[in-house]
């Protein structure tokens, strides 16, 4: 690159930061960098001498690239992000507590950055009873063998790792590390995972000994993890709550008064309803992985799914939340645009069922399987929804026997994206805008029936134990967040979903664009 004989490089994002490689005329950013800060970084490899030079970013379906290719004034209009960060957060502090106590003891009656020498001992008393500092002479001294940093990982706040062990004609070699959260989607057994460009396929994953074993590979498709999540919350800590803004004329109201609705006597004509309520706090998330999908490399074509058996993960964190009032649900159901609601399948259901399963010999028509305890599934192959009546949507020759498993598998090829889980998508992938953050560090669960909420509900949530400071900045950002969301879908030019707004529909699926757009407009307008 320096002396001119090499005029192209192509490289991950290694380049973006302490690098002068010198003389480059043009860089060329393959997608939204995560944040502004990144991309201002990765543009300046190039023009760093006295002749003039280019950036260009290539925006690709990411509703985050489509927004800022339709909306670049934003861009050129903020300033860099501010990072996000707990320094208190549990795992983070112990570790830059190790780090700082290697450095120099620890006087008793002594505090640590915003924290109380209080708060401090108790930490110090953690390390003492796991024989890494000792205690003496009215000071705390580091007493391991181990240089601290040295352990600290750049990608994750997780203490545990799984080693990756790689066979191959010479035998076994490690090739990396997973930490421990992470190994269950990304080396669970039969997955696909990539390293400094090779392909390696797994063949185990022992979670006792935090060891994955790896083989070679040279594959035409890739996989991705099927998961499935619950919520628990554990405690809400702050809230607008979804009660009417009221006037001075208003009397016998308070803001406490339940259950108001437009025909509460002594309700001001400006008298309005709050149509969603935001919160964040505490919650349990639980995880499991229960199989996961093959993809071909060309066309990204579903190449079938796979199921698996792994044990279920949890940890606490910080989640945000908006849910639906009762009467923004109304609105939208009287005008067509709520699909949330369970089906109706007609009072012949239950005949109509044993009917189809009979006819298929109580066994599933996808994989052959007969029936056992449990009776298999019946399964529309034309979606229930897009048909004007039960009794069209319950024809024979419409319906299929299926083992919960095929179930599954269908349900996915043909699912309908209502316009909760359309808005679920768009904000999860708008979030990192105001973040910093990239969309993995975020999770995304949609509790449409409101089993777990009160109301049907969008969650967004911390990937990382305890939470790191994102839920309450989206709290935050609610308002501007929502009508960023807004503008995006709107501008979209798909007729009814894609992955630049709300989301591919499945095949022969619905893709809930005109559903997401009614939420939007009720939440923001």
């Amino acid at each position: 690159m320096r002396d001119g004989s090499v005029r192209l490089v192509v490289a991950t994002n290694a380049l973006e930061l302490g690098i002068d490689i010198g003389g480059l005329g043009a860089a060329i950013l393959v997608g939204y960098a995560g944040s502004i800060a990144s991309t201002w970084q990765q543009a300046g490899r190039a023009g760093r001498g006295d002749d003039p030079a280019v950036a260009v970013l290539v925006a690709s379906p990411n509703p985050l690239d489509q927004f800022l290719a339709h909306h670049p004034e934003y861009f050129f209009g903020q300033s860099p992000e501010r990072a996000l960060i707990n320094p208190n957060h549990l795992l983070i502090l112990l570790e830059h507590l190790r780090c700082a106590l290697f450095e120099l003891p620890f006087k008793d009656g002594e505090g640590f950055g915003g924290l109380s020498a209080e708060t401090i001992q108790d930490y110090l008393d953690v390390l003492v009873a796991n024989h890494e500092a000792h205690a003496s002479a009215e000071k705390t001294f580091w007493m391991a063998d181990a240089y601290p940093a040295a352990n600290i990982s750049l990608r994750s706040a997780s203490p545990a790792n799984v080693i990756l062990h790689a066979e191959g004609d010479e035998g076994s070699r490690t090739i990396g590390e997973v930490d421990l959260a992470s190994a269950v989607w990304m080396v669970h057994p039969r997955a696909v995972y990539l390293h400094e460009g090779q392909q390696y396929f797994v063949q185990d994953l022992d979670l006792t000994r935090n060891t994955a074993a790896l083989i070679s590979a040279r594959l035409d498709y890739y996989t991705e993890p099927l998961r499935e999540t619950t919520i628990q919350i554990l405690s809400t800590a702050e809230t607008s709550p979804d009660t009417p803004h009221l006037t001075p004329d208003t009397p016998h109201l308070t803001p406490d008064t339940p259950h108001l609705t437009p025909d509460t006597p002594h309700l001001t004509p400006d008298t309005q309803l709050t149509p969603v309520a935001k919160s964040w706090g505490e919650l349990q998330v639980t995880t499991q992985v229960t199989g996961f999908r093959k993809r071909s490399w060309i066309g990204n074509e579903n190449l079938g799914e796979e199921a698996l058996d792994l044990p279920a993960s949890d940890f606490q964190t910080t989640g945000y939340w908006l849910s639906l009032a009762e009467a923004t649900v109304t609105r939208l159901r009287e005008a067509g645009n709520w699909s949330n609601d369970p089906n109706d399948y007609g009072p012949d259901w239950a005949s109509i069922r044993e009917r189809v399963r009979a006819r298929d010999g109580f066994r599933c028509q996808m994989c052959g399987l007969p029936e056992n305890e449990r009776q298999h599934d019946v399964h529309h192959k034309i979606p229930f929804r897009q048909f004007a009546s039960h009794m069209e949507a319950n024809r024979l020759d419409n319906l299929i026997t299926l083992c919960p498993s095929c179930h599954r598998k269908a349900e996915q090829n043909v699912r309908m994206r209502s316009g909760l889980a359309g808005l679920g998508y768009v904000l999860s992938q708008l979030a990192p805008l105001f973040l910093m953050c990239d969309p993995g560090d975020l999770g995304l669960h949609v509790d449409a029936p409101g089993s777990v909420f009160g109301e049907p509900s969008v969650v967004l949530y911390d990937e990382v134990p305890a939470g790191i400071g994102f839920s309450q900045k989206l709290f935050e950002l609610h308002d501007e967040l929502l009508a960023r969301a807004l503008q995006l879908v709107s501008e979209c030019p798909c007729e009814d979903g894609c992955p630049s707004c709300v989301g591919p529909a499945g095949e022969n699926g619905i893709g809930g664009k005109q559903e997401t757009l009614a939420i939007l407009k009720e939440l923001v307008l």
